[in-house]
């Protein structure tokens, strides 16, 4: 039941984190292209990236935090549901380059984001 409760409370953090960096980010770019959930993502991919090395070997709580921090609140920031229908939405009013722009460089920047996270936390260790 506690693993639970942690996720659950990393979860909402992590979710009321999402919207309020989403929509800081949507007032600061406009909203002609899904920016917030692009950076949500990438921001997140790298702190999950992060939080694996860092949170590696540890054994003092560390089930519990990473339960709470990948699981729940990262879980919860990023956003791969938004992504999809962000997507959907450019696919369906025909603005195939910015879709295909949007999926690549998502793609693509995630993975080098979650990558820089582990080279990040293997440089602090």
């Amino acid at each position: 039941m506690a693993e639970f409760l942690v996720v659950g409370i990393g979860g909402a953090l992590g979710a009321m984190l999402r919207y309020s960096f989403n929509t800081r980010i949507i007032g600061f770019m406009g909203s002609d292209f899904p920016w917030g959930t692009f950076a949500v993502n990438v921001m997140g991919s790298f702190l999950i990236g992060l939080t694996a090395i860092l949170l590696d070997g540890k054994t003092n709580g560390s089930h519990y935090l990473r339960l709470g921090l990948m699981v729940g609140a990262l879980g919860g920031f990023t956003t791969f549901s938004a992504f999809s229908a962000d997507t959907l939405h450019l696919l369906e009013t025909q603005q195939w380059f910015r879709a295909m722009i949007y999926i690549s460089a998502s793609v693509l920047l995630c993975i080098v984001a979650a990558a820089a996270g582990m080279a990040a936390a293997r440089q602090l260790s």
